[in-house]
This record gives structure tokens, sequence and C-alpha cells, in this order.
């Protein structure tokens, strides 16, 4: 089954670049336990080779086709739908999928199945559905409180149990959880892709609009995280499609210890780093300046508690010339308010840069000058 896989990709490879690379972004795995063909989830493709073996290469490339198709719209990774089940989230997905995408062969459930309007989006759908499934429909096991309706119809009922026992629908999204990091790294895939091949218009507008939404610092810094791991990726041929590769990006995170910084401030900021650890960053180096450049520190675990030196004034050249003499980071973090002169940037420095600031009004005065040396971000404190 792997092997099928493998010729599907070189296939995209050749003619569809948007499924390659999304397909790229996730590590094929097989599954013995899944009651669903395949599935994606926490940077898994998982496919279970009992239910996949007796299918045509059309309908493998058509199923496949349909799980990377939800990558790319992100619904296994932003934000789930409140109080909706894993059987409410899979139909709310198929039916966005289906409403898009009508070339589709193989069976998937259509807004119409639900007296559904179409071109709704996917919280839309999972709520709707949510509503009128019946009590404890969902055989996977979600705990989600599903309360009888009393009035729908039997015949709704029975269609929805078929669903869930016979074709393992609930299953399909047994593993979905928000996670910005991987929403971060799929937007900024798709921002690179030059060619959506044989997908339809509609599905590629909301695709593109998915990744348009407000950004808040976790998805700036994941991005960041994302676009400097992609730099360093390897792809070492189609037998190591879509495999997940050991990270060893190197950062250097450069932490303002001004006075005017308060120990408050520098613990949210911690808290943030040590987020880093959860996504295959092994260690971090870190080091604390004012007008000076302190010691370099690594640490590789979450830090419980923060102990801070200095408290001067603000310069950032120290810094930035450390950052470029050794260009052995792939990308460097600096946390400030930005009350200093903006640094100059050596010719030399290729390591990419994102400033931390703690407020919007911090923004608004700095991101000006900022905004030419890297990325820049609010981080909230709350």
């Amino acid at each position: 089954m792997t092997e099928r896989i493998s010729e599907i990709a070189q296939q995209w490879f050749l003619s569809e670049e948007a499924l390659f690379v999304a397909l790229c972004s996730h590590r094929v795995t097989a599954n013995h336990t899944i009651a669903c063909p395949i599935r994606v989830g926490k940077g898994l493709i998982e496919f279970n080779p009992e239910l996949c073996s007796n299918m045509s290469e059309n309908e493998l490339d058509e199923r496949l086709r349909i799980e990377v198709i939800r990558i790319l719209l992100k619904h296994p990774y932003e934000r789930q739908p409140d109080g909706c089940s894993q059987l409410a989230r899979a139909l709310g997905s198929n039916c966005v999928i289906a409403d898009s995408y009508p070339a589709l062969l193989i069976p998937i459930e259509h807004p119409s199945d639900f007296n559904l309007p179409g071109n709704c989006h996917f919280e839309f759908y999972a709520r709707q559905i949510q509503n009128i499934l019946p009590p404890n429909a969902n055989s996977n096991g979600d705990n989600t409180d599903n309360t009888d309706n009393g009035d729908d119809s039997e015949s709704d009922s029975d269609s929805l149990d078929m669903l869930t026992t016979s074709r393992g629908a609930a299953d399909i999204a047994a593993t979905w959880q928000h996670d910005e990091l991987m929403t971060a790294q799929i937007n900024e895939a798709i921002r690179n892709i030059n060619s959506w091949g044989s997908l339809p218009g509609n599905v590629v507008e909301q695709i593109i609009a998915s990744t348009t939404a407000r950004i808040n610092y976790r998805n700036i810094l994941a991005g960041f995280r994302a676009s400097i791991i992609s730099q360093a990726r390897r792809l070492t041929g189609f037998e190591q499609i879509g495999s997940r590769y050991n990270f060893t990006t190197s950062l250097i995170i450069g932490v303002d210890v001004s006075g005017s910084i308060s120990t408050d401030d520098l613990r949210n900021f911690y808290t943030t780093i040590n987020h880093f650890f959860q996504y295959g960053i092994e260690q971090i180096d870190v080091v604390q300046f004012d007008t000076q450049l302190g010691k370099v520190e690594t640490i590789s675990e979450a830090s419980e508690s923060v102990k801070v030196t200095g408290r001067g004034g603000t310069n950032f050249q120290p810094f930035i010339d450390f950052v470029a003499a050794n260009r052995q980071y792939d990308g460097a973090i600096i946390y400030t308010d930005g009350y200093a002169l903006p640094p100059t940037i050596p010719p030399s420095m290729t390591t990419p840069l994102c400033w931390i600031l703690r407020s919007e009004g911090e923004l608004a005065q700095h991101q000006h000058w900022m905004c030419h040396s890297g990325r820049v971000c609010v981080i909230e404190n709350n």
C-alpha cells in the first residue's frame, strides 16, 4: 500500500503541486486499527491497509486527495467547533469538500443530505449536523454531550447510524485538535504554491482565504519557525514521501532585560519560548542583553523560572553582530519593547529575524523600522 501511495505522490509531483506539497507536510503511516480507510491529523496521514487493499487506483487517489484537501483547508488543525462531536466535525468537513468539489466520484456527504444550504463554512456545517445527530451517534468515544432532539426523523437517525458504523465516519476526525503550529506551517506552504493543478477554483479560493485571517503572535512565531525549518528540509526520494525529518534547527533568542522590561513581561515571554519544545525543537540558545550581550545559555527543556541579569539601557547592535558572526543559527528572535536605536544589519547576516514586542502601541511605534529586517509581532500578556 505504501508503494501505491508513493506512485500517486509521483504523479502529483508532476501535475498537482498543491496536493504534493500538502502530502509532503505529513508522515504517511499504516494504522490497522482505524475504522476509516484514510485519515489525517497530528501531522500524520494514516491508512488502514485492509480497508484500502481492494480499492482501484482511481478510488485510492480520490480518497487520498480528499484527506489532503482537508490538510490544505486546515480542518484538522484550526480551532474545532465547540460542542461538536467527532462525527459532526467529520461530516461537516465532508460537506465543505463535496460542495466545493462536485467532480468527486466516491460517496461523500453533501449539504443537501442534511437539508443544509451550500457554500457555507466548516463550523456551520459541523454545528448544524450536531443538532440533528441522534444520541450516542458518535461511536468513536468522543465525550461530547449529544442531546436528544426528539423530532428527528427515523430515516435521518438510520442514515447517521449507518454512516457511523459502516464507514467509520467519526474516526476521520478522531485525531483533530487545535494546533497553531501545524496551521502556520500549512499556511507557509500554501503561500509558496505556484500551481493548483486540477483543484477547482472555489476550493483554491477557500484555501487561500483561510490563510488571511488576523494572525496573533503564536501564529507568527509558528510561521517563522516553519519558514526556517523549510530551508533545512531535504527530500531524499519518493520512498521518504511525507516522512518527518528530525529537526536540527538552531535558534538563538535575544531577550531585552533593560530596566523598562518587567519581570512579569519576561516570565510571559519565557513561557512562549517553552512552547517551541512541543514541536520538535530540541534546544534553543538564549542570551539576555541590555547595552551589552550577556552569556549565551543553551536550554533543552521548558524552564520554570527566570533569572534576570542586566537592567540597564538597550542596545540591539551587540546581539545583531553576534548573530551575523555565528551563521550556524537558522533563525533569531528578539524580545524587546523596542525603545533603542535601530541596529545596523550587516550585509553578511543571512539569518531570518523575528522581533517580538509587548503591545500594540509598541508595534505602532517601531514596526516601521523593524519590518525592514524581519517579521514583527506582539505578545499579549494574558
